[in-house]
């Protein structure tokens, strides 16, 4: 009996179990599952969304679409997806199933070289699992897919591949969810994450957050900033990841929402800062966000900004190393009289070899008592380097050289490294800092002209949509940094980053701030902004008004460019076959006229001259250097008759010290140089200072640190460097061993060493020397025939950047300064074209080619394109302006005796 008690008891106890076990799993199986609490922590991104269509189709109003929809993994997705849905049950469509879903999307690194994505959906119906079941099984029946299972960690995982693509995907079902990934590896760390049962959320900190409940939101966005690095690492080099490690620790992780409107994304919400020792906000521990001063001296060229708003400035140096410098007393008292604001921008560059030029600034709480500091610095630096103090006037500015190593990281902390020395300047409440002193006076005279972000209407519209004070802000303009972006890409990565320029330039305005809330949060803001295009050309001819000027006789000049000396707006002015040189006004009247009796020789400069520091205009004739007022009157003393004898090719106007005492340089068709100042005196060594042969170019005035050099390029190939009183620099002339027909570029540097220039031979040699006379580098360009000739084309305003043509047989190529092909075109004739180059900021860039005996110009964009698929009938070279508040461009053209005004646009 007692036999069958323990038979009996032994079997209810096994039949109790099987019963608990099986409730156990039909109510684990009934019990809805939090899809975020099975997300990796190793999630860089985290996308909830639960409007699809409706995300689609706002995206599509506001031609987001079009350009996501071009990116290869985007295409990736939508074939799969298209595949997938191919073999859907019946009516039912898979895009029917997944809308109004809550389904999230995870971006991972996977092996640490490329992106994963993870998808989490749940099945809330008896109708989807029949649905899920039945896609399943037509999935295992079709020809186009292969399926196989496998067990891992007590779960079953399905891999598809899809033989037409040679793409798959893996997935794992879960209480009514299914995830799955291309990646079998993260499904596998999610099965991991599963059978762990006690990991947290991801989004612990945002529990109760949810923006979808909200109007017009179209997604929650998670942000792991600890992964951040990584991620990006993925498509940035080695060089850049230290700073973008320090800059992603000032936050933990974020929960944004997602807004779109035309033209714009918009990101907002919180960000928990970085608790971790060491990280950017345990340095910075910031109070209140500051406002923005720092735009009124940020020059319109500026491609990356990192500002910081801080109380207390000084923080920025922690953890403060050990300087054990006679004057590091005199450095900690000079970082004390920083308050409110320090910035560091990257400028914009030509050449995907060129490292960006950089500038900090910071606020100062007394510019006073800074200025002594520096004095006090710059004496205990002098005296402990036994260097000789170097300061320049730069027009009210004084400019100093403090030779200290990584003085802004010294002074800021390390997001300032990168400085081997530094040369400051005092602007108003603000001190100054570049390696540079050319970067330095290009600064000075941009915030002089008004070119910088405080006066710039596209700007300024920018601006106004990004928080007004932050804590820390990231400023980007990816126009101005494409070939920064594409130095700093990984070398994979360029390929990518050139196959999507149209989109990465069309959303050019980009900022990313975050600002201190009392909650100890950081509230966080993302915007990615297409500049207004309320004037787009979409749908609109590329050329649009035009306007005709006729004149009474031929015009024999090109369309001088020009600006309006009381309102700065850019005018032009021609010269007829009477040589009379008249005024053109920005909306198509003549305005002022003078009679030469002869024809302009060279370009018409304009310099801020006289007690009321107004435009003047200066250009040369034959034998004669003329200054006239804004009424076409000359100024007093002028004209200078400088021989009848004369026959002059250039007019060079030098203003050494940015102090209004200008010199006039000019040379004749002997190569002659001659010198005179704005009283008409002639000056020691230049009367005449004689030349070897005829100039290729105007001279160039070159400031580098406190000496002034004059580079003069012949035609023979001969190169010289002189000085103020027009004696040779030791090392020069260097011989190119080549004819030239252009002058040179050149990149300014801390000294004579350190300054490099380029120059291009007629045979297609392009050689860089130092200004000591020391050849660095020759390269050859292809050249197929002894027919091919080449030049070097300067930009035409600043003539900083350039490019090269080679002309053969009729044959027009165009390299870059990487020596990289731009593109070729083949004209009717063989006859030289006169080519032009115009560049506006990053790849804005547009090309003139001019055929004389055609009488033809024409004009390409950066990409080689026939601009409107037209000519225009001209045979001098043209004058194009660009607007950047209406993006738009005017071209000004010649021919016979009418001028034509048009306007046009690019299309997108």
């Amino acid at each position: 009996m007692s036999k069958y008690i323990v038979f009996f008891f032994v079997g209810f106890v096994i039949l109790a179990s099987l019963l608990y076990y099986g409730f156990n799993r039909w109510t684990e199986s009934r019990e809805q599952v939090d899809l975020w609490t099975l997300v990796p922590e190793s999630a860089a991104l985290v996308i909830e969304t639960n409007n699809h269509e409706a995300l689609v189709e706002h995206l599509r109003e506001t031609e987001l679409w079009e350009s996501f929809s071009v990116l290869p993994f985007a295409q990736r997705f939508e074939e799969n997806f298209a595949s997938i849905d191919s073999v859907s049950p019946g009516s039912e469509r898979l895009s029917r199933f997944l809308n109004e879903k809550n389904i999230l999307t995870s971006i991972h690194v996977v092996e640490q070289s490329e992106v994963g994505f993870v998808y989490y959906v749940p099945v809330t119906s008896v109708g989807e699992h029949r649905f899920l079941r039945t896609l399943t099984e037509n999935i295992t029946k079709s020809e186009l897919f292969e399926e196989s299972t496998r067990d891992y960690g007590g779960m079953l995982l399905t891999d598809i591949t899809n033989t037409r693509l040679g793409s798959g995907f893996t997935f794992v079902t879960y209480r009514n969810n299914i995830v799955l990934s291309p990646s079998p590896v993260l499904i596998e760390e999610i099965v991991r994450r599963i059978n762990r049962t006690q990991s947290a959320s991801i989004v612990e900190n945002y529990r109760n957050t949810n923006y979808l409940n909200q109007p017009e939101v179209y997604a929650n966005v998670f942000v792991n900033y600890r992964v951040m690095p990584e991620f990006l690492g993925l498509f940035l080099n080695d060089e850049v990841m230290p700073e973008v490690r320090y800059l992603s620790s000032l936050c933990e992780n974020a929960m944004l929402q997602l807004k779109l409107e035309r033209d714009k994304i918009f990101l907002n919400g919180f960000s928990v800062p970085e608790t971790l020792k060491g990280s950017l906000h345990q340095v910075m521990q910031p109070q209140k966000p500051q406002p923005f001063g720092v735009k009124a001296y940020l020059t319109g060229r500026t491609a990356v900004l990192l500002h910081f708003g801080l109380e207390e400035v000084e923080r920025m140096r922690l953890p403060q190393q050990r300087n054990g410098a006679v004057y590091a007393t005199a450095i900690d008292s000079l970082a004390g009289s920083f308050n409110l604001e320090a910035a560091l921008a990257y400028l914009e560059t030509n050449s995907i070899n060129a490292e960006p030029e950089k500038v900090a600034y910071v606020h100062l709480a007394d510019p006073a008592i800074t200025e002594s500091l520096l004095v006090s610095l710059s004496s205990q630096v002098t005296a402990a380097t036994n260097q000789k103090a170097s300061r320049e006037q730069y027009g009210n500015y004084t400019i100093q050289l403090l030779p200290v190593a990584e003085l802004p990281a010294l002074l800021l902390g390390r997001a300032f490294e990168g400085f081997e020395q530094s040369y400051v300047v005092l602007v108003d409440d603000y001190l100054i800092v570049s390696e540079s002193v050319a970067t330095l006076r290009a600064l000075l005279d941009d915030i002089s002209e008004e070119n910088v972000w405080s006066k710039s209407a596209v700007q300024k519209a920018f601006l106004e949509e990004t928080l007004q004070e932050a804590n820390f802000s990231l400023y980007l303009n990816t126009v101005n940094a494409w070939y920064i972006l594409n130095r700093y890409a990984e070398e994979e990565e360029r390929d990518n980053l050139l196959q999507n320029a149209a989109l990465v330039r069309r959303f050019s305005q980009v900022s990313l701030q975050f600002s201190k809330v009392e909650e100890g949060q950081y509230y966080t803001s993302l915007v990615i902004r297409r500049p207004d295009r309320s004037n787009s050309s979409a749908g609109q001819d590329v050329f649009a008004a035009e306007q005709v000027l006729e004149f009474d006789t031929r015009l024999e000049s090109r369309p001088y460019p020009i600006q309006n000396p009381v309102d700065r707006s850019r005018e032009v002015a021609v010269q007829d076959s009477a040589n009379v040189l008249i005024n053109i006004t920005a909306n198509g009247r003549r305005g002022w006229a003078d009679s030469l009796g002869t024809s302009i020789r060279g370009s018409i400069q304009q310099i801020p001259y006289g007690q009321e520091n107004i435009l003047r205009y200066l250009f040369a004739t034959a034998n004669r250097i003329h200054a006239i007022d804004n009424q076409g009157q000359e100024l007093e003393n002028f004209p200078f008759n400088l021989g009848d004898t004369l026959n002059i090719q250039h007019l060079a106007v030098f203003d050494y010290e940015n102090d209004k005492d200008y010199r006039l340089l000019v040379d004749d068709d002997m190569g002659n140089l001659y010198m005179y100042d704005m009283r008409g005196a002639p000056l020691p060594g230049w009367q005449p200072r004689r030349m070897d042969y005829r100039l290729a170019a105007e001279p160039q005035h070159l400031r580098v640190g406190s000496r002034d050099v004059i580079l003069v390029v012949l035609e023979n190939g001969y190169i010289y460097a002189l000085n103020r009183q027009g004696d040779t620099y030791p090392g020069f002339p260097i011989n190119l061993n080549a004819p030239v027909t252009a002058g040179a570029v050149a990149n300014i540097g801390a000294d004579l060493r350190r300054t490099e220039v380029k120059a291009v031979t007629r045979y297609g040699s392009v050689v860089t020397f130092n200004l000591q006379g020391r050849v660095l580098q020759r390269e050859q360009l292809p050249r197929p025939s002894k027919r091919a000739l080449f030049s070097m084309v300067q930009e035409s305003s600043s003539g900083k950047s350039f490019v090269i043509v080679r002309q053969e047989q009729g044959q027009v190529t165009l390299f870059d300064q990487d020596l990289n092909e731009l593109f070729s075109k083949r004209y009717v004739t063989s006859a030289s074209k006169i080519v032009q180059y115009f560049h506006f900021g990053g790849d804005n860039s547009i090309f003139a080619v001019t055929e004389t005996g055609p009488q033809k110009t024409y004009l390409y964009d950066s990409r080689g394109n026939l601009i409107g698929n037209r000519t225009f009938e001209s045979t001098q070279p043209v004058t194009i302006y660009f607007n950047e508040a209406s993006n738009s461009y005017t071209l000004y053209k010649v021919f016979r005796r009418e001028l034509k005004q048009i306007d046009f646009r690019l299309p997108d």
